[in-house]
């Protein structure tokens, strides 16, 4: 038995953001719109909102959302009163404005409702309508049912996840993600594969989810190249259908070690999440790879080798086909290392520590205990030295 769940709407495809403007009627008059420093993309939102004399307020959201700043933004929002709330950005811009949309109607602290730092108990008021309109390539956050915020006191990335959180429309107009540059297209792109890669390997798949991610993981494969160095627009397009799939894949399965040591490191390191998911993941599945064959695991090297398979589109692949393919994809994107943000500075044990209480490590396909995790950490690092 299984279930899935994803938004209640989508609309996908070049200029369905113009042609998707009157949906917002069905949801009241009245918006509370967050955007990121670019006001560019949101410009028809906001000629559409004159036009129909609906009341809004604007929000610019600049850089990783903290739990203090959501504090303080969703006390905002209650004072005005908004009928729905409309993202239209990056993974943190949606994160910001999925949260909110929970947040607004419901009392009480942002540590009541998030994971790691948090009480994580349900919300108890049904969130506002939400609208997710995502201007890159990566997270998913437009179909998911989390939102990714920062503890900066504990430094540590943790998880509003509730299914009150799935947006009610998600409108998904590639052109939006046209001529952004390689390396954010990169990393973008990449955070995408990790949320497919993980999802398949995961603990706990369904056979809807192997079908969302192998697509997925086919369009990558073919894409991701072009897209971001090229701008590729029909590329650009199966980028954002794969990080659509993505979105439904982590949503409906589970993560791994990859994620929750992500989280962990991305309240020490100033660097982007999509990036450190994308540098962390060879070593990861590497990882697993070892434990599965100390272990006997055939099923879960049986995943890995058919990974390998997808992505190299070559039936006769190896298992370890699948981190060579990853391991070049981050050099022809030509994405930082992290030890460029100080990641061999980063205290391992208490790392690892963090992440082992994340929700995302919990669909590892595979436990891995704290020292397995430090050996990836120092992994990462002998390769940058030694690079």
């Amino acid at each position: 038995m299984f279930q899935f769940m994803t938004s209640t709407r989508i609309v996908f495809g070049e200029g369905a953001l113009h042609d998707s403007l009157s949906l917002f009627n069905q949801f009241g008059y009245s918006v509370l719109l967050v955007t990121g420093q670019d006001q560019h993309r949101s410009l028809p939102l906001e000629h559409y909102f004159k036009q129909q004399n609906m009341r809004y307020q604007r929000l610019v959201i600049k850089g990783e959302p903290l739990i203090a700043m959501m504090e303080e933004l969703a006390a905002m929002g209650r004072t005005f009163g908004p009928d729905m709330v409309i993202g239209i950005g990056g993974g943190s811009v949606l994160d910001v404005a999925k949260s909110l949309a929970a947040l607004i109607p419901n009392q009480g602290s942002v540590y009541d409702y998030v994971d790691v730092v948090g009480r994580n108990v349900p919300l108890q008021v049904k969130s506002l309508p939400f609208i997710a309109i995502p201007t890159t390539a990566g997270t998913g956050a437009e179909v998911s049912k989390s939102a990714v915020l920062q503890s900066a006191q504990e430094q540590v990335k943790v998880n509003l996840s509730n299914v009150e959180l799935f947006p009610d429309l998600a409108i998904i107009d590639p052109t939006l993600t046209y001529g952004m540059d390689m390396v954010l297209s990169g990393y973008c792109g990449m955070d995408a594969f990790t949320h497919l890669m993980e999802a398949y390997v995961c603990g706990e798949p369904n056979p809807l989810t192997d079908m969302i991610c192998e697509e997925g993981l086919r369009r990558i494969a073919v894409s991701i190249l072009p897209a971001c160095k090229e701008d590729h627009y029909s590329s650009r397009s199966d980028m954002a259908f794969a990080a659509m799939l993505g979105g439904m894949a982590r949503s409906n399965a589970k993560l791994g070690a990859a994620h929750g040591l992500a989280s962990a490191l991305s309240g020490r390191l100033n660097a982007p999440h999509g990036l450190i998911t994308a540098r962390l993941s060879p070593y990861v599945m590497s990882e697993n790879i070892t434990v599965a064959t100390e272990l006997g695991r055939s099923d879960v090297l049986a995943r890995y080798r058919k990974l390998a398979v997808i992505l190299t589109m070559n039936n006769d692949a190896n298992i370890e086909d699948s981190v060579q393919w990853v391991d070049s994809m981050l050099t022809k994107l030509q994405l930082p290392l992290l030890s460029d943000y100080g990641l061999c500075n980063t205290m391992f044990e208490d790392v690892a520590e963090d992440a082992l209480r994340t929700n995302a490590i919990k669909g590892n396909p595979l436990p891995l205990n704290q020292q397995r995790l430090v050996t990836i950490l120092e992994q990462v690092c002998s390769c940058y030295c030694n690079s």
